[in-house]
């Protein structure tokens, strides 16, 4: 018997079509029966949440962790202001302040992932608890936060790994998403070592162990309470986790640097990072860690409901330190941001009083942030400029200029290669020729002579860019000189011929006229001393050229 391939769906069709005839005759054949939705219950189905998991872990079964004083109260007033609809709105907060297990905060971290199912979701994670370091299996140093069940003797087997739990935020598919960590692990304050690693650190002479490596999950954000090796303390007076408090005050008054209505997760940290500092008397630094800032905004408080100012910001850790100027003024230190007007900017970034690390103009607009981390590894590479020169050489006294050598005109050559070596230096190699006629004057007494002129210089000016795209360079400049005289008509006088090498300064300015094409202008000014009828003569010699160059 030879089988139709498509049985089932004629079975399936045949269906359809016995169901449509034996329908009342009130139907309409293969119509479609109309749902009346409301559009609002369809939107807010839709919608993103927001949702929160806040441990608070104060007591513990082993007696060798001490018991915390506020962590429930960590947990307590940050529910509060993140469920408060006129703040957080958050849509579900689950706290968990009874000392839970391991197992139990586990449980919930993937309650959390059941919950997040749009990647428009903003997730937030807090921990206020002990935090711990224990070597793993492989011997690697790890980073682990105290369970209420966690056993001194067992780290690794009963403590809730920090990599683990980066793992779990990996697996959610927010791209929103910010663990707080209200811990430390320096051995002090919200922190203790099992005795084995306490040995460890007697015995190093640096005095901490190096940071363990971990990475940092996917578009997500870590913040914690102190930097690495730094104690996260308590406070009396505050009856919370310092930097809690200050997370917990941002959120309460609505810090909102760049006016957009709402207070974003960079906002709260900066704010909180700004008062534990100043509170502890820098003794506690918090710290933030991601891959991907501003990938998508994340909103802890309010809502946005406007375009905010633009924002400079680094959280890169090769950057702290480091200040960040703005048409002059600086206007953040980092890590951090601050937001500035829209528009056009010269923007520089140096650390204390040294040379700029990166300087240039970029254009922002509202809403925008820009990370500076970003412009510094776009500065551009050194790059070769070769540039035709003419221009005059004299010295700069009256006496030399009539004893030695009048004004004469010179061509030459000069070889800049910018950002050498460091970015906002240049090398710069210059060469100068001329030969002529010219004539010495010694009061009533003259006589005529041909010369050849030779100059050439090294310098490494710094560069600065002044408006526009035009550039103002000063530096150092080692220079030589040759001279030779050729009298004529006189065999009592012969030829005479100068070398010298002289200190001096170079100062100049160059303006693009074009993607590669510059015109430029530089003064040289040394300090020369050249030997005349077997005495010294000492003088300033002044060179100016200008000229067109190529950029490479």
């Amino acid at each position: 018997m030879r089988t139709w391939p498509h049985a089932p769906l004629a079975c399936a069709l045949a269906g359809v079509a016995v169901l449509s005839c034996a329908a009342p005759s009130r139907w309409e054949k293969g119509g479609l029966v109309p749902l009346d939705v409301p559009r609002e219950r369809t939107a807010a189905a839709l919608a993103p949440r927001r949702i929160a998991l806040l441990v608070g872990i104060r007591a513990f079964d082993d007696p060798a962790w001490r018991p915390l004083r506020y962590p429930g109260a960590d947990a307590a007033a940050l529910a509060e202001v993140l469920r408060d609809p006129e703040r957080g709105a958050f849509d579900h907060v689950e706290v968990l302040a009874d000392g839970p297990t391991r197992e139990e905060v586990r449980a919930a971290l993937r309650r959390i992932a059941e919950r997040s199912r749009d990647e428009r979701d903003t997730v937030l994670v807090y921990f206020s608890t002990h935090g711990t370091l224990a070597r793993d299996g492989a011997g690697a140093l790890r980073r682990f936060l105290v369970a209420r069940d966690t056993r001194v003797g067992d780290v690794p087997g009963t403590a809730l790994s920090l990599e683990e739990i980066r793992e779990d935020f990996d697996r959610l598919r927010s791209r929103r998403k910010v663990l707080v960590l209200a811990t430390c692990h320096s051995g002090a304050g919200k922190s203790l070592l099992p005795e084995d690693m306490q040995g460890e650190l007697a015995g190093i002479k640096a005095g901490f162990l190096v940071r363990p490596i971990d990475e940092v999950s996917r578009a997500s954000v870590v913040l914690a309470a102190s930097d690495w090796g730094e104690t996260a303390r308590e406070d009396e007076r505050l009856g919370n986790d310092i930097y809690t408090h200050f997370l917990v005050e941002a959120l309460r008054i609505g810090v909102d640097r760049n006016g957009d209505g709402a207070v974003s997760v960079w906002e709260a940290h900066d704010y909180a990072r700004r008062m534990t500092y100043e509170w502890t008397g820098g003794l506690q630094r918090p710290s933030a860690e991601t891959t991907e800032v501003g990938a998508d905004a994340i909103i802890l408080a309010g809502k946005v409901s406007r375009r905010g100012r633009p924002e400079l910001f680094s959280y890169a850790t090769r950057l702290d330190g480091f200040t960040v100027r703005v048409d002059g003024k600086p206007v953040a230190e980092l890590p951090g941001g601050a937001a500035v007007a829209a528009g056009r900017h010269r923007v520089q970034l140096a650390k204390g009083g040294g040379p700029d690390a990166w300087e240039g103009w970029i254009r922002v607009r509202e809403g925008e942030r820009v990370d500076v981390a970003r412009l510094l590894a776009s500065a551009p590479p050194p790059s070769l400029e070769v540039a035709g020169r003419a221009g005059g050489l004299s010295f700069l006294d009256a006496r030399s200029r009539h004893a030695l050598l009048r004004p004469v005109p010179v061509v030459g050559a000069a070889f800049t290669y910018a950002d050498w070596p460091r970015h906002g230096m240049s090398l710069l190699v210059d060469a100068a020729t001329g030969a002529g006629a010219s004539r010495t004057q010694e009061g009533p007494r003259s006589a005529a002579f041909r010369y050849s002129a030779f100059t050439a210089g090294a310098s490494l000016p710094w560069r600065v860019t002044a408006a526009g795209a035009a550039s103002l360079l000063a530096g150092p400049r080692l220079s030589a000189l040759w001279i030779d005289r050729r009298f004529a008509g006189s065999a009592a006088a012969p030829g005479q011929s100068w070398f010298t090498l002289s200190p001096g300064v170079l100062v100049g300015a160059v303006l693009p006229v074009g993607k590669r094409v510059t015109v430029g202008a530089e003064l040289h000014l040394d300090f020369t001393v050249v030997r005349v009828d077997g005495m010294n003569r000492s003088s300033g010699l002044g060179e100016l050229l200008l000229g067109t160059g190529y950029r490479f």
